[in-house]
This record gives structure tokens, C-alpha cells and sequence, in this order.
């Protein structure tokens, strides 16, 4: 059994670049979009530094995942769910 900590911060990345472009695209995709997702990046530390680590350790997901077992899969879901919630 590994530590599922990489693949949790990419899941918690992609939520968060999801929720924030599908609030971006709300009124259709163009260019101020792109502006507004590079603005957050630059201003909300957290956002930033949530995408950052999730990318960090992006080459470790593969293994994470082959070997995880019911708990981990559980501490995942229970991530997603924490930051759909937010």
C-alpha cells in the first residue's frame, strides 16, 4: 500500500480548474476567460498553489493507483467531496 498524496492533489486540482471554468463559461468561452483563469492564478494563493502541487507529482499517480486499496479510494472520494463542497 502507497500514500495516495499525489493523486489527491490532482484530483483537487482538477475540481478546482473545473468549477472555475465551468463559472468562467457560464456566459460562453472566449478570451476574457482565459484572462480572468490567468488573473486567479496570479491572485488566489490557493488556487495557485493547488494546481501547482497537483502537476508536482503527476508521475507518481500511475503507481499510486495500482496500488491502492479501499481506503485510499475512500480518502479520494472523500477529497473530491471536500472541495465540491466548497
Amino acid at each position: 500500500m502507497t500514500d495516495v498524496k499525489e493523486t489527491k492533489e490532482v484530483l483537487v486540482a482538477a475540481i478546482k480548474l473545473i468549477k472555475t471554468g465551468s463559472e468562467l463559461a457560464k456566459d460562453g468561452i472566449d478570451l476574457s476567460d482565459a484572462v480572468a483563469l490567468g488573473s486567479k492564478f496570479i491572485s488566489d494563493e490557493e488556487f495557485r498553489t493547488a494546481l501547482v502541487e497537483g502537476v508536482k507529482g503527476a508521475d507518481k499517480i500511475i503507481a499510486e493507483i495500482k496500488d491502492m486499496d479501499v481506503l485510499e479510494a475512500g480518502q479520494l472520494l472523500k477529497a473530491a467531496a471536500d472541495e465540491l463542497t466548497k
